[in-house]
């Protein structure tokens, strides 16, 4: 098929965000044998007025889609985090090409009131809607003539590429990326954790350290033993920032807290499972003097993320549902697909 792919691939940002999802999505498509023109909607905003700003410019943005619609004729039109795509321009792709699918992702948490709200706005158009959010929070969006589904979080070999479980030395031990802005909650853990094992823990952009991207980042993750997966919300139904696939898919031994669900994704000897601060400390410790338990669990992890978790796979899945074909194969998170 010929994909429009309409999502932020941040061109503004040079290469530091090159493991970001929107590439992992027209990569896994483009891998399932599929041409996908990619559409950096926020970066032709910007360049659609003479100041330089996203809203002045959304409405070029806007009519630029309808253009390489009208010359590409896609079969599906992907939309990704595209805050100013107007709910118009879909409307009026379904009149003008009412054979055309259109398709939606969207990987942040879906407990902000803005957020949903712009999920909201689109879906009247949309055929199916993809979140990293199950449970309720997805249900929310289900409409008579939509079809929705989770998705976990996408890896890709060529981005996370490092076996870090086949080293034996490591610079640093345990490794946090991530910033506490406005995030009391953790930050108190995080707080609760330096003072238990500050002098093996190391963290970038909480705490006045500098936030870390682009190979800096991949840089550090090639030097680390262990990773935490910390999002901002831990309590969300399957909900993981994309962390979970960086630190897994690159061999790391991955601590994370008991996301609800979590377990139909990753068992308990893929991941290591953590309760409360003192809970981490402990197993922390238990796998610092048990190495090759942890180098064994940091294994699984990586195997269940690449073969389960791959760009090709979920993109595919997301196809079949999307233009209603049966499922090729048993996905480990049907039981949250709503249609």
């Amino acid at each position: 098929m010929k994909i429009l792919h309409i999502s932020n691939f941040a061109f503004n940002k040079h290469g530091e965000r090159y493991y970001s999802i929107d590439r992992k999505i027209s990569a896994g498509l483009i891998e399932n044998g599929h041409f996908v023109y990619d559409y950096s909607f926020r970066d032709m905003a910007r360049m659609g007025t003479i100041f330089k700003t996203k809203k002045l410019g959304a409405g070029v943005a806007n009519n630029e889609v309808l253009k390489i619609v009208d010359n590409l004729r896609p079969e599906l039109v992907l939309i990704g985090h595209s805050d100013l795509l107007k709910a118009n321009t879909l409307a009026e792709i379904r009149r003008n090409y009412p054979q055309i699918k259109i398709a939606f992702w969207f990987v942040d948490w879906l407990c902000e009131q803005s957020k949903v709200d712009f999920i909201k706005s689109l879906l009247p158009y949309v055929d199916s809607l993809f979140c990293t959010t199950g449970g309720e929070l997805l249900k929310q969006f289900k409409l008579s003539a939509n079809k929705i589904s989770y998705i976990p979080n996408i890896a890709l070999k060529s981005v996370e590429s490092l076996v870090q479980f086949d080293k034996s030395d490591y610079l640093r031990d345990l490794v946090f990326f991530g910033t506490v802005y406005q995030d009391i909650e953790r930050e108190r853990f995080l707080k609760g954790l330096i003072h238990q094992i500050d002098d093996h823990f190391s963290y970038f952009g909480a705490f006045g350290t500098n936030t870390v991207y682009g190979h800096h980042y991949i840089d550090i993750l090639a030097s680390a033993r262990c990773g935490l997966n910390l999002s901002r919300r831990n309590d969300i139904e399957l909900y993981s920032s994309d962390r979970i696939v960086q630190l897994t898919g690159n061999g790391l031994l991955t601590f994370t807290p008991e996301i609800p669900g979590f377990h139909k994704l990753y068992r308990s000897d893929e991941l290591v499972y953590f309760k409360n601060v003192q809970d981490l400390v402990e197993k922390y410790k238990y796998y610092k003097k048990n190495p090759d338990q942890a180098r064994q669990i940091a294994r699984n992890g990586w195997k269940k993320t690449h073969q389960s978790y791959g760009a090709a796979r979920i993109t595919k899945f997301m196809l079949e549902l999307t233009f209603e074909q049966p499922f090729s194969e048993a996905y480990e998170w049907a039981h949250e697909v709503y249609v």
